[in-house]
């Protein structure tokens, strides 16, 4: 579960009453249906007063083998940064199990169950977790970093938040994140010492954590 803190209510505006996908009537028209049998909760969905306060958020993620590629694509006027399927399974506009999950958790406290308004809208999923697109490689034809989070070709320049990794986890992020910033972070030379990591392209090797070796 999830909590956002007091007055933090503008998310609030892409909540909306909660409506299943899957095979038969479509999204939109099951939402229309909705509205019609329970106008007082459409309505009272509409309000953000207090929304931070009232809400809880189930933070639902699956270990499916598949992704979003994201692209530039050029306008008359601007370039605007669009998302489209990338390598793997079909992304799924909706997760049946965290549906039930948000009915039986409104059920138990007495709520009303809700979603993302883009998503019965337009039966697209949402992702609260942007990771990969700059992850390890051994080479610049596999990754867009090295072993040591430095970017092939910007030896001086690393990543080393999510956009480096390379898989899905199935699981929030954020521990993932941290070891690996530590690992990368344990190998920087301290101010005025050798850079004992092996250049680009060389063959991988483990490093011991380096020691600061300021005085107090």
């Amino acid at each position: 579960p999830v909590r956002y803190g007091k007055g933090s209510n503008v998310l609030g505006l892409l909540a909306t009453m909660l409506v299943d996908g899957g095979p038969g009537l479509a999204r939109p028209l099951r939402f229309a249906k909705r509205i019609v049998r329970n106008p007082m909760e459409f309505l009272r969905s509409l309000s953000v007063w207090k929304w931070s306060e009232r809400a809880i958020i189930l933070l639902v993620m699956q270990s499916k083998d598949n992704s979003l590629r994201l692209t530039r694509k050029r306008g008359w006027f601007r370039t605007k940064l669009t998302s489209e399927q990338g390598h793997g399974e079909p992304n799924p506009t909706y997760i049946q199990e965290a549906n039930d999950a948000a009915r039986t958790a409104a059920e138990i406290i007495g709520g009303n169950p809700m979603s993302a308004i883009h998503e019965v809208l337009f039966d697209t999923p949402t992702t609260a977790h942007l990771i990969g697109g700059a992850p390890i490689g051994s080479s610049p034809h596999t990754g867009v970093v090295d072993p040591y989070h430095r970017v092939y070709g910007h030896p001086t320049l690393h990543v080393v938040d999510g956009a480096a990794i390379g898989a899905n986890l199935g699981v929030n992020p954020s521990l993932t994140i941290t070891a690996m910033s530590e690992r990368a972070m344990s190998g920087w030379p301290v101010a005025g010492q050798p850079d004992d990591r092996p250049h680009q392209g060389a063959t991988y090797e483990p490093l011991t954590q380096i020691t600061d070796l300021r005085s107090d």
